[in-house]
C-alpha cells in the first residue's frame, strides 16, 4: 500500500511498526485481532516474526496469497485503518519509528521491562493483546 499510494519502498523496521500501529488500532477500535500472528517484542520494537521473515525490500510487493488478499479488500474497517496509518506514517524512519515504539508505557516498554518487576519480562516475549489495547485506546 505504501509502495502503490506513495511509491515509498519500506524497510523491515518500518513495516513491523506500521502494521504494529494497524493492529493496535484495529484491536482498539473493535476488540479483535487484525490477523492472528501477536507481535514479539524485539530490540528494535514490535516484530511480527513471520512478516519479518518473508519480507524483502528488494521484492515489492510482499507476497501476499490471494485468500488473504481477498480478505483484506473485503475488510473496510482494516483498509481504513491501514490507508490513515500508511498515509500519515509511510515516510517516517525506521529510527523514529523504533524510537516511539520504545516509549515508557509502551506495550513494547512494558513487554521488555515488566510491569511492577514481572518476571516475565524480555526480548522475544510476545506482546499481549491486552497492553496493545489498552495503549492504543488512549490515543
Amino acid at each position: 500500500m505504501a509502495y502503490k499510494r506513495h511509491l515509498v519502498n519500506l524497510n523491515k523496521t518500518q513495516v513491523n511498526k506500521l502494521l504494529f500501529m494497524c493492529y493496535g488500532l484495529y484491536l482498539a477500535f473493535y476488540g479483535e485481532k487484525l490477523f492472528s500472528e501477536t507481535p514479539k517484542a524485539w530490540p528494535y520494537g514490535p516484530v511480527f516474526p513471520n512478516v519479518y521473515k518473508l519480507y524483502s525490500l528488494f521484492r515489492v510487493p510482499i507476497f501476499i496469497t490471494e485468500e488473504k488478499s481477498k480478505d483484506f479488500e473485503n475488510n473496510e474497517r482494516a483498509k481504513n485503518i491501514f490507508t490513515q496509518v500508511i498515509d500519515k506514517y509511510c515516510h517516517v524512519s525506521a529510527y523514529n519509528l523504533s524510537m516511539w515504539s520504545h516509549l515508557p508505557g509502551g506495550p513494547w516498554h512494558k513487554t521488555v521491562y515488566g510491569i511492577n518487576g514481572d518476571e516475565n519480562s524480555g526480548w522475544n516475549k510476545e506482546i499481549s493483546d491486552e497492553l496493545i489495547k489498552n495503549y492504543f485506546s488512549k490515543k
